[in-house]
């Protein structure tokens, strides 16, 4: 339906590269995405090896336990970008640590940083000023790191504003309030663990003596706080991969925690083997929990309300199946959430209320028509909603969508994601409610029962 740009530019280039090489069915491409982002962790790894934990044993051990368990155990970082802005990121670092002098290509590495994430930037200006120093404030070598840098961003940012209206995309164009400071700043254990991780380890840095490369992790530190306070201060629906680089700030600092205590124990052979392999075995079985049961950090360990279980079979690819068994193909559903997976797994085509992967065609549609017109124009005739909210909720809010619990039905409130205001809502007794399934999210989302399938009566 509508043209889009709202995804990571450089990580859809990946996922391209995956669907054009897949010799088998459309699930195995998920199985060639997995086996990239294990190299890119792998080769981050020895980027890292060769630079930050060049010298240390144990530190290093204890980081990298780190980083398996967040990328590949009991994170939920599976599938998105996060892999590849661990090595965009590691490729920056390794260049500015070994001190090469090619400013053309210092631009570039900083543009694969910045379309991994548009809001890496943050992380590039620090940098930027730290090799610009290293290379004698010299306008031409500015002059190079510009061009490097405009060679692929430039064309990128202005085919967006040719083709959409707005130099970023539109996902990020909706997530972000930019100038206007968010009204609720939900500062979470997740927010707190990150800032706790920058401010302690700006601290160390500047009292500690005998760091290597100070100034080169001052300055990311620097970049992480600057990345950290736009994104919780300007941003909205935030999660795990938003906190890549403040996870590996974490694993520098753990780094340089045992490498201050120069203890001799600590740098022995015997240790370090019995620690790897301690750790080793800790990862994989955290790892086995996260494949066989719902375990989540945020969920299960700091949630009130999330009950930890034995995982059963993926509750969002059955209840996908059973409505494609039922629905015409090529139907057209529009769904509060998990528009992906839903699509996957059915082959229909779901429309996302958050507007995530639409176009600015879209909100003039939503806003200037009712609903009811917007559905029929598009001839969209089925509805994917929650239906039954938990028992202490009166209303629940997702990006495109708010729903109101009255005494036997619901009323849903559909908004424009962009403008961040409802412009229309529907009497859930207007609908014809086809089937009803348990929350297929609620390890994340716990504050509805059920989502129901409904077809339009108008």
């Amino acid at each position: 339906m509508y043209l889009t740009n709202g995804f990571h530019p450089l990580w859809m280039v990946f996922c391209i590269i995956a669907e054009l090489i897949n010799p088998f069915d459309k699930a195995f491409a998920l199985n060639i995405i997995w086996l990239f982002q294990v190299l890119l962790i792998l080769f981050a790894s020895i980027l890292l090896e060769k630079t930050i934990f060049k010298e240390y044993g144990i530190g290093k051990v204890f980081s990298f336990a780190f980083y398996c368990l967040m990328f590949f155990s009991i994170g939920t970082l599976f599938l998105t970008e996060a892999h590849l802005a661990f090595f965009t990121i590691s490729l920056l670092l390794f260049f500015i640590s070994r001190k090469f002098k090619n400013d053309f290509v210092f631009g570039l590495i900083c543009s694969l940083v910045f379309l991994t994430r548009l809001d890496h930037i943050f992380l590039i200006i620090p940098f930027g000023f730290l090799y610009w120093n290293f290379r004698g404030w010299s306008i031409k070598s500015l002059g190079f790191m510009l061009v490097g840098f405009s060679v692929l961003s430039v064309p990128y940012l202005l085919s967006n504003n040719y083709l959409f209206g707005y130099l970023v995309p539109i996902s990020g164009r909706i997530k972000s309030s930019f100038p206007v400071i968010v009204d609720d700043i939900p500062f979470v254990i997740l927010f707190k663990f990150c800032f706790a991780t920058c401010l302690f380890y700006l601290i160390f840095l500047v009292i500690s003596k005998n760091i290597k490369q100070k100034s080169l992790k001052i300055c990311f530190v620097i970049g992480c706080l600057l990345h950290f306070f736009y994104n919780i201060l300007y941003q909205s629906q935030i999660g795990q991969w938003y906190f890549v680089s403040q996870f590996m700030l974490f694993g520098f600092f753990v780094n340089d925690i045992f490498a201050s205590l120069n203890n001799v124990f600590l740098r022995k052979k015997i240790t370090v083997a019995i620690t790897t392999f301690i750790l080793v075995v800790c990862v994989g079985f955290l790892g086995y929990m996260k494949l066989t049961t719902n375990i989540s950090i945020l969920s299960n360990f700091f949630g009130n309300d999330s009950k930890f279980e034995k995982k059963q079979a993926d509750k969002m690819k059955e209840i996908s199946e059973n409505i494609a068994s039922f629905l015409p193909s090529q139907s057209r559903v529009y769904v509060y959430d998990f528009p992906g997976k839903f699509a996957f797994y059915s082959d229909l085509n779901f429309i996302p209320s958050d507007a995530l992967v639409a176009n600015p065609k879209f909100f003039d549609e939503i806003s200037e028509m009712r609903f009811k017109d917007y559905l029929r124009v598009n001839n969209i005739n089925y509805l994917l909603f929650p239906s039954k909210l938990a028992q202490k909720e009166e209303k629940i809010q997702f990006m495109g969508l708010d729903i109101k619990k009255e005494k036997d039905y619901n009323i849903f409130y559909l908004k424009n994601a962009m403008e961040k205001k409802i412009v229309d809502s529907l009497n859930e007794k207007e609908l014809i409610k086809i089937r009803e399934f348990d929350n297929p999210g609620k390890t994340w989302q716990n504050y509805y029962e059920s989502i129901s399938i409904y077809k339009t009566n108008f």
